[in-house]
């Protein structure tokens, strides 16, 4: 009986000391289960084209899973002060526009402009005077013209990664944080590296060369959202 109970506490011991061992973010406080290893693709290459601003002109391209992304800004000299719907300057209101010009113009038959999809988005009553774009726009606009469109669910670090390495890109609404003070319309083009992804900011070329962490985005993404928000996911047909 002695050497029973002598075995089994040395047994316990050694379970406990090896749970000591494992990592508190490895286990699953609720139920004392392993977490599944996050699997990260392999590293994609460093943007290697610089950005060529001239003038006040932008001209890049930008990767992402599904292929090269033209890269649009709002504030291009070109377009800046075109008026969106006759009153709001593209340059303050128009990222919605800007983003879904990068994506049609890239990946289907059709070039748009930020101006020509700005005034597409007013004659189909998304255009929101002095509020910038109607949160529909973003999955409505993208079926209109040939793409495949719909809501993204998977707020998970392994989840956005998963969707951008099966062969979509991501738009996404952002809240206050870095990238405005209330919302803001950015395209999640490719992974990186680790748990970093690219994005392309309509309104900032500095973000759009910044690596961002995921986990970074997921905490700042709009809490208003509406349409299947604050993320979509976007694909070729």
């Amino acid at each position: 009986m002695k050497k029973r109970l002598l075995c089994g506490s040395v047994a316990g011991i050694l379970i406990i000391a090896l749970l000591l061992c494992l990592p508190f973010s490895q286990i699953e406080l609720a139920s004392g289960t392993m977490k599944p290893a996050l699997v990260l693709p392999a590293a994609a290459p460093d943007p290697v084209e610089p950005p060529v601003v001239t003038d006040g002109q932008y001209s890049l391209s930008v990767e992402s899973s599904i292929g090269i992304l033209t890269y649009y800004n709002q504030s291009d000299s070109r377009w800046a002060d075109y008026l969106y719907g006759g009153q709001d300057p593209l340059r303050k209101y128009g990222c919605g526009p800007t983003a879904l010009a990068m994506i049609v113009s890239s990946f289907t038959n059709q070039t748009l402009l930020p101006p020509e999809m700005a005034d597409w988005a007013a004659a189909n009553h998304y255009w929101a005077p002095r509020g910038g774009t109607a949160h529909n726009f973003i999955p409505e606009c993208a079926s209109a013209f040939g793409l495949q469109a719909s809501s993204f669910q998977n707020f998970t670090v392994e989840g956005v990664l998963n969707e951008l390495t099966s062969g979509h890109i991501l738009v996404a609404l952002m809240g206050p944080g870095h990238f405005t003070g209330s919302g803001h319309f950015i395209i999640i083009t490719d992974y990186w590296t680790g748990t970093q992804v690219r994005i392309a900011d309509p309104a900032s070329l500095e973000n759009t060369q910044t690596p961002w962490e995921v986990q970074t985005l997921l905490d700042e993404l709009s809490r208003f959202a509406n349409s299947g928000g604050p993320v979509w996911s976007i694909t070729p047909i």
